[in-house]
């Protein structure tokens, strides 16, 4: 199995690498260029681009991207043996190349700090393990430590297995955009095609940028800089905000929220990526019905919950859709990497709140978010799952 060390090979190596995968791309496509047209040649080069971005890093991956596109321009794009950018295309196989090399790049960079941390803490259990040997008073702290390795090590299973866990994510667009700019440049495309063929390139290549930003935010999340920048917000706006940076999924969300919310200092940026991934979320599993967002002040607590219409979620998965990468069997397909659930639980619990879910099979599920309210009094709770998802 492909597994990435905790650190880099020595970028002498990877230099001599990105060379010869330039080297073999080019001869690929030599052999292939009698049978395939020149313009489809450039996928060839991939592979190499996102092998090196993935064992060297993100600068060494941009380098052989730029190669890549150097020689792919030189040798088999018209006019040949010229550095001319002489069409659309040319532009598009070097973004393709930046593009999977940031991804790559990115992938790996998550993978060997995961790969850093689980051989940090594997020690520490070792060592721990070595004490406790020698002194059985420590007996119990020995069985916590071994359990926590355990989980350690599970946690090195999923970073050799997160290159395959997010192929999909990356082959979908990346083949999308070639295909689309290989075509831009056919004299049979009309006016309204192409124009369709571009807004296919920006929209792929936004969703190539999202899950990039989305593993940027887990990574961050995961080693805990993900700091939040404070400041007095309204829990209203917030949400009418996260509504709007969904697009057209907005257009299912609802609001209903109490008059009288008091002011919540947190970090606006951070929040409404949060609740933007919730209300996604909601209405993507919601089977097309409305999602109800509902505020209200409870006691000392602002609680805020996201009512879909869905199936429900078992029991035994409320826990695991918040994990990293996890998908539920037959979830709705969303085009979604299995990351939102966990970059907003992430931030809100690093703005001082807690989300969980509630959810009744067949009749939906609520997402509960809460946040400390202070200066209020406290008054009973009585609010339930079933009365919310009863009004939806």
């Amino acid at each position: 199995m492909f597994r990435l060390s905790a650190k880099a090979p020595s970028a002498g190596l990877g230099i001599l690498a990105a060379i010869l995968v330039v080297a073999i791309g080019t001869g690929i496509s030599a052999a292939l260029e009698a049978i395939a047209e020149p313009v489809s040649l450039g996928i060839v080069f991939i592979p190499g681009v996102l092998l090196i971005a993935t064992v060297w890093g993100l600068w060494l991956g941009i380098g052989t991207a730029v190669l890549s596109a150097l020689v792919f321009n030189f040798f088999f794009l018209p006019p040949l043996r010229t550095f001319t950018i002489n069409a659309q295309h040319d532009l598009v196989a070097l973004v393709v190349f930046v593009i999977v090399a940031i991804a790559g790049g990115s992938l790996a960079e998550l993978a060997r700090g995961r790969a850093a941390e689980s051989e940090r803490r594997r020690a520490e259990a070792d060592r721990a393990l070595r004490e406790a040997a020698e002194l059985a008073a420590e007996r119990d702290r020995m069985r916590e430590e071994a359990i926590e390795a355990e989980a350690l090590r599970r946690s090195d299973e999923l970073k050799t297995s997160l290159l395959r866990s997010v192929s999909h994510d990356l082959r979908t667009p990346l083949t999308a955009i070639i295909a689309a700019g290989a075509a831009l440049d056919s004299p049979s495309v009309t006016d309204a095609e192409r124009h369709e063929l571009s807004d296919a390139v920006v929209d792929e290549g936004r969703r190539l940028s999202r899950l990039v930003e989305n593993l940027l935010d887990v990574s961050r999340l995961e080693s805990g800089k993900a700091e939040p920048h404070a400041e007095p917000l309204e829990l209203g706006d917030l949400l009418a905000a996260a509504r709007e940076s969904i697009g057209p999924y907005g257009e299912h969300v609802r609001l209903s929220l109490d008059d009288d919310l008091p002011p919540l200092r947190a970090d606006p940026t951070q929040l409404e990526r949060a609740f933007a991934n919730l209300l996604e979320n909601a209405v993507v599993h919601g089977e097309g019905q409305p999602v109800l967002v509902r505020s209200r002040l409870v006691g000392p607590r602002l609680v805020v919950r996201v009512v879909d219409r869905g199936p429900g979620i078992p029991e035994n998965l409320r826990e695991r859709i918040f994990e990293p990468f996890y998908r539920a069997p037959g979830a709705a397909s969303g085009g979604g990497s299995g990351l939102g659930l966990a970059i907003a639980r992430g931030f809100i619990e690093a703005n001082g709140g807690e989300v969980e879910v509630e959810s009744l099979p067949g009749q939906g599920s609520s997402f509960v978010v809460t946040f400390a309210a202070p200066d209020r009094p406290a008054v009973p709770c009585a609010e339930t799952f079933e009365e919310e998802n009863g009004s939806a």
